[in-house]
């Protein structure tokens, strides 16, 4: 019997580290959330300015595009968890020191965008070593299942947080939860302190300089077509797919005509199906493969083109439910395979490649769509980037590959504690 077939639904959770991790990264989540949502009502009161909300977003984006390559040297040059305990320290003070000047009354605009500046730089490094940390805490047959979960605990938080920070902004006030997302990293510290990972994840056999171990990532897409073919695809969809969800007040206000509740429901539309997705593929006893990520692909680019076309708010709620759905299955199912494809030494690497990709390139997509809506408007933008994704996913070579490829990893160690 296979590794995979011999795993149960949810098996992540058979772990005790799995699940004190995950349990710590929803806490540390659900304050990230909450920060984003006071964030931006922070930004609009003190500066009424649409812009500037745009300009604080790519302040804490675009550190992903520049260091995040680096972050993946060090996951593969220093024990995981120790870099992760180091990250998680550091990210507790730009909220904390937010929260001080929010409540003193004195905040402004620069001292934010320094502030969420400070807070993207320690996330380009944070989170290609939380990529590669995962199939520490867990079998490699149970990856898919651990990878599902983290992306339903994002989906789960990303409801949590700005609920809790809609009451707590009119309760309290806004300084209250940039206090306690800073709390909210203690979550995550103290699961970082207790688990104990499978191996030590440190990677260090060599002296070799930053930009050649950087580049021993490249060298190992160059010799795996099916890989490079799932960074290209990431590349795609990071571009033209995902920034759609950046132009849904436009379609709410000018296309379908509703008022801040029914744009309120299109983004819950598109959270709960990507919360779904997440659920579906923690569920799924098989794994994923290219079978899953063409069919959800596809799925997706017709949702967007569908929707880009819909003149009605109950025809492109469950467009918006489908595509949230298919969003995250496709990328959770990239993530999975690349991690069961590529070796342990270069597992930091390369996952920090797709984070660049993924992540990095998301800022650059939603200025792009920009630029398309403004040209030729809002629908013919979304259009368009929905039939990129079609194209991409249905004829870009070295996808049909991975329905044949074999994921089974063997991994050197003692089991984990149960």
């Amino acid at each position: 019997m296979s590794a995979t077939a011999s795993v149960g639904r949810f098996s992540a959770f058979k772990y005790r580290n799995f699940r004190m991790y995950w349990t710590g990264h929803l806490v540390s989540l659900s304050g990230t959330w909450m920060q984003a949502a006071a964030q931006g009502w922070l930004v609009l009161r003190i500066t009424d300015s649409p812009f500037y909300l745009g300009v604080v977003s790519a302040a804490g984006s675009l550190p992903l595009l520049f260091l995040t390559l680096f972050g993946g040297v060090l996951a593969d040059r220093f024990e995981k968890r120790s870099l992760l305990l180091f990250t998680q320290g550091l990210s507790v003070f730009p909220a904390a020191a937010l929260g001080v000047l929010t409540w003193m009354g004195g905040v402004n605009i620069w001292q934010i965008l320094l502030l969420v500046s400070l807070l993207g730089i320690v996330n380009s490094l944070d989170i290609p070593v939380r990529q590669s940390f995962i199939i520490d805490l867990v079998e490699p047959a149970s990856l898919p299942h651990a990878i599902a979960l983290n992306a339903a605990a994002f989906n789960a938080a990303r409801m949590i947080g700005p609920a809790i920070a809609g009451f707590v902004i009119g309760w309290v006030g806004l300084h209250v939860c940039f206090f306690l997302n800073s709390l909210s990293f203690g979550a995550s510290l103290l699961a970082l302190y207790l688990v104990r990972p499978r191996t030590n994840g440190s990677t260090k056999t060599d002296h070799a300089g930053v930009f050649a171990r950087m580049n021993e990532g490249f060298a190992y897409l160059r010799q795996d077509p099916s890989v490079l073919a799932l960074m290209v695809l990431v590349s795609v969809f990071s571009l033209f797919g995902l920034p759609y969800a950046t132009l849904l007040p436009v379609f709410a206000r000018d296309i379908l005509q509703v008022d801040s509740q029914g744009y309120g429901l299109m983004m819950s539309c598109v959270g709960f199906g990507a919360l779904l997705g997440a659920v579906w593929l923690a569920f799924r006893v098989s794994g994923t493969g290219g079978t899953v990520i063409r069919l959800a692909g596809l799925v997706f680019a017709g949702g967007m083109i569908a929707f880009s076309r819909s003149l009605l708010l109950p025809i492109s709620m469950p467009l918006l439910f489908f595509t949230g759905f298919a969003a995250v299955v496709v990328i959770s199912s990239i993530n999975v395979t690349i991690q069961r494809k590529v070796p342990d030494h270069l597992r930091g690497r390369v996952m920090s490649i797709y984070t660049t990709l993924f992540l990095g390139m998301f800022p650059i997509g939603s200025l792009l769509m920009g630029a398309l809506s403004q040209a030729f408007g809002v629908r013919a933008a979304v259009t368009l980037g929905g039939l990129m994704c079609l194209v991409s996913v249905a004829f870009l070579p070295g996808l049909g590959h991975l329905s044949r490829t074999s994921f089974e990893v063997e991994r050197p160690g003692p089991p984990p504690a149960l």
